[in-house]
């Protein structure tokens, strides 16, 4: 019989199902699977996906140890976020080379490996360059059991994360909620796998979500980011994903934005004219995550902060 699921084991239940839905589709344990492309938006996996990375995910055994080599990628931004079946986040590697993970450091049996490599999404020549690169990645495993789990209801779960999501809406960032277990708070922790599973710490990537009062149109302007890695907007359905629309338009980053004169780089949101740059169209109940990699001081101590939205008549 299926185990009923509630916020008790919610978090358990729903990084079980990512592991078996992740190893489902590399095809076994100990090897990876790549989005050559920007996370397709008839097949999210993940919520709140980004368009701004290309992603290898893996199940891997680390029972007697794992090896992870990762690419030298220059100075293009790389994470290899390792994730345990407690949905915490103990390593996050960016260095070239050979990495050696063992169970204590992992905290569990099975880990997912969550690689994230920059991709200038509008420019052919560069995903193959990223497509490459995905292709250097390598696990050695001294144990190969594949990952398996109690069998949790389906419905229980769903209603449980929709249960989480509503509290998620209020939330203006995701400080304390991805980490170790000695770097995140227990509620924002529940609350964050419902709402952003697989998420970097705070120390990766800073997450400040938005959640506007109505349908547009807005636009923001982001101006001299202090980050060493790169800053991106999101726009998502009420649930956390992206809804398709007719101008193929998602997200807008440092990379492909069309930057203004200064160099600031003014993002529109809603249903604007095609000749219209930088413009992410917005469904119902839309919302938005501005992710902010390898963010400086200033961000963390406030001194910065994302710009507000202002009406666009």
């Amino acid at each position: 019989m299926a185990l009923q699921v509630n916020v008790d084991n919610f978090v358990g239940a729903e990084t079980a199902r990512m592991f078996h839905d992740l190893q489902a589709q590399a095809g076994a344990v100990n090897e990876f699977s790549h989005l050559r492309e920007p996370s397709p938006i008839e097949s999210q996996l993940v919520i709140r996906q980004n368009r701004d990375t290309l992603y290898s995910f893996a199940v891997v055994d680390v029972e007697q140890d794992v090896v992870l080599t990762l690419p030298d990628c220059g100075e293009r931004y790389v994470s290899a976020m390792v994730v345990n079946e407690g949905h915490f986040v103990p390593i996050v590697l960016h260095d070239a080379g050979a990495h050696r993970l063992t169970q204590d450091e992992v905290g569990s049996r099975y880990a997912v490996l969550a690689v994230r490599i920059l991709v200038d999404s509008q420019d052919p020549e560069d995903v193959t360059e990223v497509d490459r690169l995905q292709d250097t990645l390598s696990i050695e495993a001294g144990s190969a059991v594949p990952f398996a789990s109690d069998d949790f209801d389906k419905a229980s779960l769903d209603a449980t994360r929709d249960a989480l999501l509503k509290l998620a809406a209020g939330l203006t960032s995701f400080d304390r909620t991805f980490g170790r277990p000695d770097e995140v708070d227990p509620v924002r922790h529940l609350i964050g796998t419902a709402a952003g599973w697989g998420g970097l710490p705070s120390t990766e990537a800073a997450y400040v979500g938005v959640q506007p009062d109505g349908d547009g149109p807005y636009e923001l302007t982001m101006a001299d980011v202090p980050v060493d890695g790169f800053w991106s907007i999101s726009v998502y359905n009420a649930k956390g994903f992206f809804a398709e629309n007719d101008r193929d338009s998602y997200s807008i980053n440092n990379i492909v934005g069309v930057p203004n004169e200064d160099g600031s780089v003014t993002v529109r949101f809603g249903d604007l004219g095609a000749d219209v740059p930088n413009v992410i169209p917005t469904p119902e109940g839309w919302n938005f995550l501005v992710r902010l990699y390898r963010p400086r001081s200033e961000i963390h101590d406030g001194t910065w902060k994302v710009p507000a939205l202002v009406p666009i008549s």
